[in-house]
């Protein structure tokens, strides 16, 4: 990954309902002339064009990640839509180039990285919770920590860590050196710098950690030497989510990009049945990223020292985001997604990242198996030492006697030709199970499925 695009404030475009890219900031320009777009014309990247469109379609907010081929490089962008008049109005706030090389170089087989990539970025919103992190993989601070507030990640009773506290307390920007992860690790050069949006309001802070290692010593890490040694032998090294997963996703973003503008006829007209070719091979791409992130998340569940980080958590909150991520694949197969009202709230102990990603299994595999023109309910409760969240669809359901079946790792209960890998039940037990909960299915009053994922309210012990 390499550096992000320094967003101080999100990117705007505006697009009109028959797709012509009204007005857009440089950067977003950019992309659009790249991938052959004109001034005045139809709004030439792919992913942009098709949450317009979305947007246009279903007059709701959007947000969702999007990926763009860009030259050589990968982009992802965090983009958030809305309708006003008869305008999509597009925000980016996150944009992230990926190099397939140079993450390649960052993880070779002897584990180690140039000295001048001995860092890590973490982005913390307003509320001083992480929400991105890059560059991790040699900090002892990785994917579980998305969701964590600032102050669970540098400890206050930590002297270095106190210095980046009390600068995030009083919204200013820091440069200090300390050993701000592991207590016994390297000289780590911290930078801190408050990030604003369009209106000149804080929007959080960007966090950059640098080790200070002699080029010529051959170190390989900011975490202490030894700490390395009991973690490999306390479980082996993750090969397929550390060193493949990476390698794959790259070549099937590209795949997907251009098969995706080539389907959409961007560059031009093309006969019928080629353009259906296309759009059957971006949804064939699709399910192999969607696969390999299923094996990387297997492989981390699987691991010994797996662990989550629990943290209080709104259900509601996440059942709404969820929705709004939903909103294309629901309308395009016609399904109402109904959900708790704002004033209705559940607070539950779990990791955030990974309660959302459990929801978002359910919810897509309820929108996936239900019959168009029929409801999605996500519902939310609070009970005793328990909070939990139900997805109820209008489907076929599942027999009582599949119903423990269908968690097991790969089973498909004899449908095969979907694109589905058989873990994504599996995963989001093993995750629920892990953050102190369950996750269990039954028959829906209405017909059809209902999942349950359920949540203590207290800290587990």
């Amino acid at each position: 990954m390499r550096d992000p695009v320094n967003l101080l404030a999100p990117l705007t475009a505006q697009v009109a309902i028959d797709g012509r890219l009204l007005q857009a900031d440089a950067p977003i320009l950019r992309l659009h002339y790249r991938a052959g777009g004109i001034d005045g014309g139809v709004i030439a990247v792919p992913g942009l064009a098709a949450i317009a469109a979305v947007t246009h379609k279903i007059k709701m907010r959007l947000a969702r990640s999007v990926y763009v081929a860009d030259g050589e490089d990968d982009v992802e962008l965090w983009v958030e839509s809305r309708l006003a008049g008869d305008r999509a109005m597009l925000s980016i706030s996150g944009w992230w180039v990926v190099d397939r090389e140079i993450e390649w170089r960052t993880n070779p087989s002897d584990g180690t990285m140039p000295p001048s990539l001995h860092a890590a970025e973490l982005l913390f919103d307003r509320n001083l919770r992480l929400v991105r992190l890059f560059g991790s993989d040699q900090i002892d601070i990785g994917p579980d920590h998305i969701g964590k507030i600032a102050a669970d990640i540098f400890k206050p009773e930590n002297k270095d860590c106190g210095k980046l506290l009390a600068a995030m307390e009083r919204c200013e920007a820091i440069r200090a050196d300390g050993q701000f992860l592991a207590s016994e690790g390297p000289l780590i050069e911290a930078s801190l710098e408050p990030q604003f949006n369009q209106q000149n309001e804080f929007s959080g802070y960007l966090c950059i950690l640098s080790a200070r290692v002699d080029p010529g010593s051959g170190g390989g890490s900011l975490v202490a030497a030894h700490d390395r040694k009991d973690q490999a032998a306390a479980s082996p090294e993750p090969l397929f989510g550390r060193r493949l997963a990476p390698v794959l996703r790259q070549p099937l973003g590209r795949i997907i990009a251009k098969a995706e503008t080539i389907g959409s006829k961007l560059q031009g007209p093309i006969r019928e049945n080629y353009a259906g070719y296309a759009k059957d091979i971006a949804n064939a791409a699709r399910h192999l990223m969607a696969l390999v992130d299923d094996l990387g998340d297997l492989e981390a569940i699987e691991r010994p020292d797996f662990v989550t980080a629990p943290d209080d958590i709104e259900l509601g909150d996440i059942a709404r985001r969820v929705a709004g991520l939903l909103a294309l694949k629901a309308a395009d197969h016609r399904i109402d997604v109904t959900t708790p009202p704002v004033t209705e709230r559940a607070i539950a102990k779990g990791e955030f990242r990974r309660v959302l990603q459990i929801l978002i299994n359910l919810v897509s595999n309820a929108i996936h198996y239900s019959p168009a023109g029929s409801r999605v309910s996500i519902d939310i409760e609070e009970k005793d030492a328990e909070a939990a969240i139900h997805v109820s669809d209008q489907g076929a359901g599942i027999a009582v006697e599949d119903r423990e079946k269908i968690f097991e790792k790969f089973e498909r209960l004899g449908r095969s030709g979907d694109g589905g890998s058989g873990l994504g039940l599996y995963i989001s037990r093993r995750l629920a199970r892990a953050m102190g909960g369950d996750l269990t299915v039954s028959k829906n009053q209405q017909g059809g499925a209902k999942f349950t994922l359920t949540l203590p309210t207290l800290p587990v012990s």
